[in-house]
């Protein structure tokens, strides 16, 4: 890669850093504002956020890598997925949560059907957004390590503690503030370069030239096409998604429901805007670049070496480290809310004050952080770790989740049993299902997870008293 594009991406992430430290003056000793911004927010803010939270190092990198080895299908289902995510977030959850004053997700179980739900739905985030972390800090490690020369394993550290370091000093704040600088460079650059693409090179012939299954819907109607496989993806993560933790947080942070929907949708544009460009790059980049052999280089490949011209190739780098820095940002943040609000604090039998809970968060990011990174030097896959993160959530948390908000007669046993059977048909068919058959792993579990939740809530139906009222309404209007 061009070494000129090594100082004004050192920049960039200097200055990143730089405001996201700034943010601190903000977070007040607040562990409130420090994870949801004190609920304060407007409908660009939440709406940037989001979308930055989306458009992450899997989405465009681990996309337009997909798209180059198994055509339009295998690329777009990762934005796609991700952008009707927000759009079902938008219209089925965004209000409902918003309003019940929430500071993590797995609080909603708590409140709805009890800590002994709470606990697994915590311990299953938990791991689920470990995994997102670690595929996001291989992403942001690999262009690192392409740009400036440096071996993996030192862009990966360098990268992670620029992260860190402003991600506990700011918190949400630091995410928003570096969202903005970040994620609107990440989508210009996209665009520009199909907007290059379409003017400068015979795209139509490049895809021409393509095998069939590449540009047809056999990607999504045949299994020899990948369309099991495919279409597990995009479902894996529109309803798997509106279990993420970060996606929630954000959520939470506006200033009210309507607030709220309305950001999901406009994130969900962008994501699924900027992803196709993403996408359209991965088909076209067999006539441009020749001689990859590392998916995760194509787009480093295509944008530098001569191809796209400077200014858009620098974008491009920047967009994606960025965006993997924001989604970080945020897994880091949620994950560790989770462990110091949902499990320690509420099982240690301590009520921390907003100080005390602020110092816990802060302390439990570090061995988040580096657990992370031991991950991504592990499994520097960020596509394919993008969809274990959600399939391990779609598989037994998805359905209490809806019934618990739409459902009056959903109850805690039929909860406990739908999550713990369904995430153990997850683990369980990773490991019988054949390779002909990827994706029914994925699709599986949460059928058999919605066929024990309903029957088992209403065997307890009567026996347990209904949470219901709950949903909608901040914890002082319950009168719990």
């Amino acid at each position: 890669m061009e070494s000129s594009m090594f100082w004004p991406l050192m920049a960039f992430v200097a200055l990143s850093f730089l405001v996201g430290v700034y943010t601190s003056k903000f977070v007040h000793g607040s562990g409130k504002r420090f994870l949801v911004c004190g609920k304060s927010m407007p409908f660009l803010v939440v709406g940037t956020t989001l979308v930055a939270q989306a458009l992450d190092g899997n989405a465009t990198l681990g996309n337009t890598g997909l798209t180059f080895e198994g055509g339009f299908w295998a690329g777009i289902s990762l934005p796609l997925g991700l952008g009707l995510s927000l759009f079902m977030v938008g219209r089925f959850l965004a209000a409902p949560l918003n309003k019940m004053d929430l500071i993590t997700l797995p609080e909603f179980f708590f409140r709805r059907y009890g800590r002994h739900v709470e606990l697994p739905v915590a311990l299953i985030t938990f791991v689920s957004f470990s995994i997102l972390l670690a595929g996001n800090l291989a992403a942001m490690g690999w262009i690192l390590s392409v740009v400036a020369g440096w071996d993996y394993a030192t862009a990966l550290i360098i990268g992670t503690a620029v992260l860190f370091t402003y991600t506990i000093a700011g918190g949400l704040y630091a995410a928003i503030w570096t969202d903005f600088v970040q994620i609107y460079i990440a989508i210009s650059g996209f665009l520009l370069l199909a907007g290059w693409i379409l003017l400068t090179q015979d795209w139509q012939g490049a895809i021409a030239s393509l095998p069939a299954s590449y540009t047809d819907m056999s990607g999504l109607t045949t299994l020899e096409g990948g369309g099991l496989l495919n279409v597990s993806v995009i479902v894996s993560l529109v309803f798997g998604n509106c279990m993420a933790l970060d996606f929630m947080e954000r959520v939470f942070s506006a200033k009210s429901g309507a607030t709220a929907a309305r950001a999901c949708y406009y994130a969900g544009i962008l994501t699924i805007v900027a992803g196709l460009t993403a996408t359209f790059a991965g088909l076209v980049a067999p006539s441009i670049v020749q001689g990859v052999s590392d998916s995760r280089m194509v787009l480093p490949t295509l944008v530098s070496s001569g191809n796209a011209p400077y200014i858009v190739g620098l974008m491009v780098m920047i967009g994606v480290v960025g965006a993997s820095m924001s989604t970080c940002n945020g897994a880091i943040l949620a994950t560790s809310a989770v462990v110091a609000h949902n499990i320690i604090q509420r099982w240690s039998g301590t009520t921390f004050d907003d100080h005390k809970l602020l110092r816990l968060t802060r302390m439990v990011a570090v061995p988040m952080t580096v657990g992370g990174a031991v991950f991504a030097w592990v499994r520097p896959e960020p596509g394919v770790l993008l969809v274990l993160a959600f399939d391990i959530v779609f598989a037994g948390c998805v359905v209490p989740l809806f019934a618990g908000v739409y459902w009056q007669r959903a109850n805690a046993t039929g909860a406990l049993a739908s999550i713990i059977l369904g995430t153990a048909a997850r683990i369980v068919m990773n490991f019988v299902t054949p390779e002909s058959l990827a994706g029914l792993d994925t699709l599986l579990p949460p059928v058999i997870s919605l066929l024990v939740f309903v029957p088992a809530c209403l065997m307890a139906d009567g026996r347990e008293p209904s949470r219901h009222h709950v949903v909608g309404r901040p914890a002082m209007a319950e009168g719990d």
